[in-house]
Order: structure tokens, then sequence, then C-alpha cells
């Protein structure tokens, strides 16, 4: 039996596909204050069989405030519950659920706050 085709990255594949709606990364920049809004996106968990790869991720926006993150935050699980999500050269989310609905969280940096969504993506492998 011939090797299966890797499943794409979906914090890669995330990364691209909200870049327009805010800055967007799996870390945050050491600059954090000075480049918000920004968005974080992990994988935080997930399991796969031969068609789907079900990625359990966690996406975190952070503002100068919440009221400055919210409409961002939105903006994204708009996004991602409006599926099917195309990345040219990445990948496909076929489907979005949200797990865990958007909540205010607190940064380790006092002065921006964040609101966080959590969602179950299942993504289709590369052919």
């Amino acid at each position: 039996m011939a090797d299966l085709a890797p499943f794409p990255d979906v914090e890669d594949l995330l990364v691209q596909a909200l870049a327009d709606l805010s800055q967007t990364g799996t870390v945050y920049p050491p600059d954090l204050d000075s480049s918000v809004p920004f968005t974080r996106v992990r994988r935080v968990g997930g399991t796969d069989d031969r068609r789907t790869d079900s990625a359990l991720v966690d996406v975190e926006t952070a503002a100068a405030t919440r009221a400055a993150a919210w409409p961002v935050a939105r903006a994204i699980q708009q996004r991602l519950i409006s599926g099917p999500l195309h990345v040219a050269g990445v990948g496909v989310v076929d489907r979005t659920v949200t797990e865990v609905g958007l909540r205010g969280v607190l940064l380790d940096n006092p002065d921006l706050r964040a609101v966080l969504g959590t969602y179950r993506l299942s993504l289709r492998r590369l052919t």
C-alpha cells in the first residue's frame, strides 16, 4: 500500500487564511503591545483517521481592549464557520464547529486583553 499524503498543517493554514483580519501567527511577538490586534492560532488536540484530520484549535485575538479584540474574534469565527475554507497550496477545511464560544481571557501583559475561541476543524489530505 502506498503512503498517504500528509494532512495540512492546520496552524499554517489558519495563519494564512486569517492574515487579512489581523496580524496572525502561532506565537505572540515580543513586541505584542505594538502589534495589536494580533491573532495567535494553536492546535491543542484532535484526532485523525485515514480520511479526515479533526483538529482542535484555539484562536486567540489580543488587542488594547476587549472591545477592540471582540470584533476581530467575531469576524474570525464567522469566516471559520462559514466554510469550506480553501487556502491555495496549503489545504482545505471542509467544516468548522465552535467547540467553546468566544470568551475574554487574561494575558501576561495587564495592558492588553484577548478574546479566545476554540474550534474543531475537519481537514482533508492534500492530493
